[in-house]
């Protein structure tokens, strides 16, 4: 098998993960003119496992002649616009940005040997890998190894700290919508898998920063937090991460032994503007991106996308081995980090700079639906905020009192009710079981009667000593009656009480309609499965009528509103829930609870976000174009350096400094078209970045010394003008290397 023709492979590989050897091996067959034998699949198999090992090792010296092969080098300086800093740049509040999250398409299934007992007993034997053991370690430094995740499970922390730590937070109140909340659901998963999936951390343009297997098990915090270990550790101070469940991890981390470095260093758990749709709202203005400003505008939810690329993998791994599977992901994290989200780094950054100047447009009109509204600054839309959130968090947890009275009115009324059965059951107690029988011809029914006699004075002996009881607690020296100012009272708040878990059950069922209705619209997703979500919605559509009903119901009884089927279908986010939920205290009034409040408040947060946007974008801009000019300089004068000792190891040099150079021309067309626009304050001018004293001393051992007329006096000249016609021969020389290095 020929190199070129693996070189193929790997990069159709790359391009279309779900590629297998045995497709390709057909075509390579049918190319021939040769029927396909089992035995070739074999070998070519064989021959692609040592062309990647080959490759590895030749990265491995480009990155040792490169001076990247530091631990921790690649994490450091993942991302040209996070990571590369330089001179005088403005300072942020948030150093990196970034997002993580788990994806369970990646699973391994477990090769095992058949089970056999042991001596012919009936205990069986425990099972054995059919796998080969391999001792090769594949990943490089994307991966974090199982040790270290095992080092953060709850067991080993109580076994290294005690009891004065948890790993788990406390109660928090999005559990029921999470499921990677749930400890039920997260601590186990189906036997038949060895990798249960990864848990991955992007950085907010894309970039992998570091991966951890999920090993037969949910998504537990044992994987989130030591990828926030190593990245406090190399990254240092002052980072967001946005988590689906941002709100729960950020008390896991404050109550982990990490809680103190963390704090510290100035770590966020966020919540990401997409799943932040199924968050309550108290948990949006604590939790969500949109009302933190010193993010910007930034959605933190690139692991989505990245997820949606990479389940190509998931056929393709499904049954590798340990050592495959972790080559395969990370030889596609390069990839994807190298050849696609560097190819539209520009774009993104670009699109980013027009989304916010359209936002700064949008001024005029908030000051003008301020001057409407009455509203004098914009310090009132936080203390509205302010507000808010109070309001929200009075209605997290009843008052003891309330409950203990909510209580005590219930068991009145079971009281009154079982009064009421044990007396009409007194009639019974003349009769003796003979007469029973005599007073009924049925014998079952007379027996019947009797034990319904017995259990109807018990219950009314054991909800006399319950209230009694709740007397006491609630220091009640006169029983309430039917009528009476405590009595009518008690039952307005178990009015609200029914009225609360009947808002609940319908926000549940609508919520999961709308997941349910946009998988049905996505792509890929298959006619069975249509089929099955389109039977979904029918079920949920009635039982959402039904809950509609009980909902009304219980309005009515406290003359709260009442909704329509077509109010409940616009209500597209749990936030609009939530201001129904205190029946006691009327809110409608709040201006922070009217539309065109909402509205003004969010476009207030826009608006801020899009300044601070603007000034993280200028400085990411121009960290990039740091990096293209600082990088390709460097790489070059490192392989002439190399030339000299190492033809061949000069090349490949020369051929990774291609991966992310080739990018360069368009990164800086796409640049100049911004700043041509109008509202950009950027510069594109190169800066002084981390290589920038390198290239130094490197032309300064190559390049004889100049003579103070040529260098000293002419540092500050400007620039020579370029001549068009050499421009153009550049052009056509460039065009003519790039064929020859296509060919």
């Amino acid at each position: 098998v020929t190199a070129r023709t693996l070189e193929v492979y790997h990069v159709q590989l790359l391009r279309c993960p779900r590629l297998s050897i045995k497709a390709f091996v057909k075509s390579l067959c049918d190319i021939q003119g040769v029927p396909f034998k089992p035995y070739l699949q074999v070998q070519f198999s064989i021959a692609f496992d040592l062309y990647l090992d080959v490759l590895s090792r030749i990265h491995g010296r480009v990155q040792a002649a490169l001076g990247h092969d530091s631990p921790n080098w690649r994490l450091a300086n993942a991302c040209p616009c996070c990571l590369y800093h330089v001179e005088g740049e403005p300072s942020m509040h948030y150093q990196m940005l970034g997002t993580w999250d788990g994806n369970n398409s990646l699973k391994r299934l477990v090769r095992n040997k058949s089970t056999e007992n042991v001596d012919g007993g009936d205990v069986p034997a425990p099972e054995k890998s059919k796998e080969f053991e391999d001792t090769r370690v594949a990943g490089g430094d994307y991966y974090l190894t199982r040790e270290e995740v095992d080092a953060w499970s709850k067991e080993s922390i109580k076994a290294a700290f005690g009891d004065q730590v948890a790993v788990d937070g406390e109660e928090n109140t999005c559990e029921e919508q999470w499921k990677n909340l749930s400890k039920e659901v997260t601590a186990k998963m189906w036997g038949v898998y060895e990798e249960t999936g990864v848990f991955l951390a992007l950085c907010c343009h894309s970039f992998v920063l570091l991966i951890a297997n999920m090993v037969r098990s949910g998504e537990l915090s044992k994987y989130p937090l030591p990828v926030l270990d190593r990245l406090l550790e190399v990254i240092g101070k002052d980072i967001a991460m946005g988590y689906d469940v941002g709100c729960g991890f950020g008390t896991t981390v404050s109550r982990s032994p990490l809680g103190e470095k963390a704090k510290e260093l100035g770590f966020t758990s966020l919540v990401g503007a997409f799943h932040g749709h199924a968050h309550g709202r108290l948990c949006q203005l604590c939790h969500l991106a949109t009302y933190k400003p010193d993010i910007g505008i930034e959605h933190l939810e690139q692991c989505e996308p990245c997820f949606s690329e990479s389940n190509e993998l998931a056929s393709s791994t499904r049954h590798m081995s340990v050592f495959h599977r972790r080559q395969a992901i990370a030889r596609y994290c390069y990839h994807h980090d190298n050849f696609e989200v560097y190819s539209r780094l520009s774009k993104f950054l670009v699109d980013n700079y027009k989304q916010a100047l359209e936002i700064q447009q949008t001024r005029h009109a908030l000051a003008k639906t301020m001057n409407d509204m009455g509203i004098p600054s914009t310090d009132t839309f936080r203390q509205w905020l302010a507000d808010e959130q109070a309001y929200l968090s009075s209605l997290k947890k009843e008052p003891l009192e309330e409950t203990l009275q909510m209580e005590y009115f219930k068991k009145l009324v079971k009281l009154d009710d079982s009064e009421y059965l044990s007396n009409a059951t007194r009639e019974w107690i003349q009769y003796t079981p003979d007469n029973i029988s005599q007073a009924f011809t049925n014998a079952d029914q007379a027996r019947r009667l009797e034990t319904q006699r017995r259990h109807a004075i018990k219950n009314h002996d054991n909800l006399k000593k319950e209230v009694h009881v709740l007397e006491m607690q609630l220091g009640i020296k006169t029983r309430w009656i039917p009528g009476s100012a405590e009595w009518e009272r008690t039952k307005q708040l178990v009015s609200t009480a029914k009225f609360q878990r009947a808002l609940d059950k319908l926000e549940g069922l609508i919520i999961a309609w709308l997941f349910e209705l946009t998988k049905l619209n996505m792509s890929r997703t298959g006619y069975k499965l249509r089929k099955h979500i389109a039977q979904a919605l029918k079920t949920r559509s009635q039982a959402i009528c039904t809950a509609v009903a009980s909902y009304n119901d219980a309005a009515s009884e406290l003359g709260c509103p009442q909704l329509t089927w077509e109010e409940v279908l616009d209500y597209t986010f749990l936030s609009d829930f939530e201001l129904l939920r205190d029946a006691r205290r009327d809110i409608c009034s709040e201006p922070w609870a009217q539309p065109a409040g909402c509205l003004a408040l969010n476009q207030y947060h826009k608006l801020v976000g899009s300044e601070v946007e603007i000034t993280r974008l200028n400085k990411e801009i121009r960290s990039l174009v740091t990096y293209m000019h600082e990088e390709s300089a460097y790489v070059s004068l490192k392989a002439e350096e190399v030339r000299k000792m190492d033809p061949l190891l000069a090349v490949q040099i020369q051929k990774y400094g291609w991966e992310r150079g080739r990018c360069k021309d368009m990164h800086i067309l796409r640049l100049n078209k911004l700043a041509r626009m109008d509202g950009f304050t950027g510069s594109l001018t190169p800066g002084r970045g981390a290589l920038y004293s390198k290239i130094q001393g490197m032309m300064a051992t190559e390049t004889p010394p100049s003579s103070p007329n040529n260098h000293d006096n002419n540092k500050d000249a400007p620039p020579a003008e370029e001549d068009p016609d050499e421009e153009e021969e550049e052009l056509v020389e460039l065009v003519t290397v790039l064929r020859v290095c296509g060919d």
